[in-house]
């Protein structure tokens, strides 16, 4: 009988290796391990959950068609890499906006939960939504280069390093649009106070 290893103790690498060889559980593994901040991430740049459900399904889907030709250094960042390219072919099919409607008051973005108490009282729901639709207004006014960048290392938990090597650009770049992303955001959310 063979012993399964605990997840956090099997690198990415080898859990898409265990699974091109037959090995289903490992897929689901890899999809939990990444499920919270990839999806987070496709909602934040597509802003609604609709187009981010489909985004998260073709991800694995690509994932899974690719697995036994995988020999890339990082699984992570080959993760985020095919996950931009398929914003990136979003964008192209679609008028790229936020939209307000479309905000999911679950738990779908932990960035927006972070920012706000998650008490249940009236007042405070009500406050609390208001800040989500600032904070979605302010993310929506951002460039796409920085909004991208901004929710990869918020929402993502990506080092810079590999923002950069994901997004194809110098890292200072990458430091540069994440200080510029800051820095819009603060001046667009004290500017609605």
């Amino acid at each position: 009988m063979k012993k399964e290893m605990p997840e956090e103790q099997l690198s990415d690498a080898a859990l898409l290796s265990a699974f091109a060889k037959g090995e289903a559980h490992a897929l689901e593994r890899l999809v939990n391990r990444y499920k919270s901040a990839l999806f987070a991430w496709f909602v934040g740049m597509t802003g609604n959950r609709s187009d981010a459900e489909d985004l998260f399904q073709e991800l694995w889907f690509r994932v899974i068609r690719h697995a036994a030709k995988f020999n890339d250094v990082s699984f992570k960042a080959w993760l985020w890499r095919i996950a931009r390219n398929l914003v990136i072919d979003y964008r192209r099919k679609r008028r790229p906006d936020i939209s307000l409607d479309a905000v999911d008051n679950d738990e779908d973005l932990p960035l927006l939960d972070r920012l706000v108490s998650a008490d249940k009282g009236p007042a405070l729901r009500v406050e609390r939504e208001d800040a989500i639709n600032r904070v979605m207004r302010a993310l929506g006014a951002l460039p796409a280069v920085q909004r991208e960048v901004f929710l990869m290392r918020v929402q993502g938990d990506l080092p810079f390093s590999e923002i950069a090597q994901t997004l194809d650009i110098p890292l200072n770049t990458a430091l540069g649009r994440m200080h510029d992303a800051m820095i819009k955001l603060k001046k667009a959310l004290a500017e609605e106070r």
